[in-house]
């Protein structure tokens, strides 16, 4: 029985990491997320501003339901090798990926790996320069400020719909207390196992050194055409706006 390819792209939420993986999709050693590449403006368009981001940024079709992404949320952490080989082996789309030698992209929020994570990692470093544009993105994206406090999108049903969230999640603290407080404790710390790309390589365009960080990880070439067309798009939706 072949083993699951694990490639992980690890990054605080809002921190560019679905415009990353939707670049390494373009290597033919990724699974892909979509059945065929959608085109750049399709692509974008599911990149906002505000607080819908949470429901429409591109996301896998391959879905692990026995596995949480999001930070705060450890469903799957502790799993052993051989209970995520028997789970993966009950989804014929992801035993599929395997048999195929594909790599399984996905985009993690979460500070800690899980115990039975054997892979390729590429982390999104949070570095000095590039701190002023997270802050004041994640404002947009996950934070609704009304008469009884500051709602937490990520986790109100009213905003995010899911089993796992709260049924409502409401802050007394000033919004920029919450998203100091908040950012602090969803800040990536470098891991000495991954590829490390720094936030200011997206938010500066430089995308050359990005590339070359992707492609080492993987051990295959991304489609760098494609992938600066999709990347300046996406920088002129998010960044220069």
């Amino acid at each position: 029985m072949n083993k699951a390819q694990w490639l992980f792209c690890q990054y605080t939420a809002g921190a560019g990491g679905r415009a990353v993986c939707c670049c390494l999709q373009t290597a033919n050693k990724v699974a892909s997320w979509w059945g065929q590449r959608p085109s750049v403006e399709s692509l974008v368009k599911l990149h906002t501003n505000d607080i819908n981001h949470v429901r429409k940024e591109p996301d896998s079709d391959y879905k692990l339901s026995w596995l949480a992404r999001s930070y705060g949320i450890d469903r799957g952490n502790g799993l052993t090798v051989d209970e995520v080989d028997s789970l993966l082996q009950k989804d014929d789309e992801i035993k599929k990926i395997i048999n195929n030698n594909e790599m399984l992209l996905i985009a993690w929020n979460k500070t800690t790996m899980p115990a039975w994570f054997d892979g390729e990692l590429i982390q999104i470093i949070n570095d000095e320069g590039s701190l002023s544009w997270l802050v004041n993105r994640r404002k947009k994206l996950f934070y609704v400020e009304t008469s009884e406090g500051i709602i937490e999108v990520r986790y109100d049903s009213r905003y995010h719909p899911k089993p796992e969230r709260n049924d409502r999640c409401v802050s007394s603290l000033p919004l920029d207390e919450l998203v100091s407080k908040q950012l602090i404790a969803e800040n990536i710390r470098p891991n000495s196992i991954a590829h490390q790309i720094q936030l200011s390589w997206l938010l500066n365009q430089q995308w050359n050194i990005l590339f070359d960080c992707l492609e080492n990880a993987i051990g295959d070439t991304v489609d760098r055409a494609w992938c600066e067309q999709y990347l300046k798009a996406w920088h002129k939706k998010t960044v220069s706006y």
